[in-house]
């Protein structure tokens, strides 16, 4: 029984029913969910041993969950402390082309030391999720979980808690080798 009291403390902020994941520096001025949201390598253990090639958002991995309101305005600046160009595509999201996160098609992608402000009107609700489009960057771990809630407030199911499980595996070696093996 204790092992299964202590459990709790186990699981990331947003899936122990805490809606304020105080990772994210969530703020709502003005109409407008803000993020402030940086993007940095940081080493984490995994299966045992430290890995260097994490990378992360505000530090956690997978990222931390960016909850928004449908009818509000998005605005989430993201902030790249790599040494390599980075983006962030919104998954599933309607907005316009110049805010979908993908480098080369639809903006330069966010170099290093600056700080890119995806702003954009939330049109719909339900559950997402975002991710680099930036070389192998989502396979180390750039992803998160993104819920937009209804307008109205009102849920399509009743429920007691509501959980966030985003799933993945973990690639041991360098996804740049994995990919030629592909090939």
């Amino acid at each position: 029984m204790g092992l299964l009291a202590g459990f709790d403390s186990l699981l990331p902020a947003y899936a122990r029913g805490q809606l304020d994941n105080t990772n994210a520096f969530h703020t709502v001025r003005n109409g407008a969910d803000i993020y402030d949201l940086t993007v940095a390598r940081t080493p984490l253990k995994i299966g045992g041993t430290v890995s260097e090639q994490p990378i992360t958002i505000n530090g956690t991995l997978p990222a931390p969950l960016v909850r928004l309101k449908q009818g509000r305005e998005a605005i989430l600046r993201v902030t790249n402390t790599l040494p390599e160009a980075t983006s962030i595509h919104w998954h599933g999201l309607i907005l316009p082309y110049q805010m979908d996160g993908v480098p080369g098609v639809s903006f330069p992608g966010i170099m290093p030391g600056e700080t890119f402000e995806y702003r954009f009107p939330v049109e719909q609700h339900g559950t997402y999720w975002y991710h680099s489009h930036t070389g192998f960057q989502e396979q180390q771990g750039l992803y998160g979980p993104l819920i937009i809630d209804p307008a109205d407030g009102r849920e399509p199911y009743a429920y007691d808690r509501d959980v966030v499980v985003v799933l993945s595996d973990w690639p041991e070696s360098d996804p740049d080798f994995i990919y030629d093996r592909l090939k």
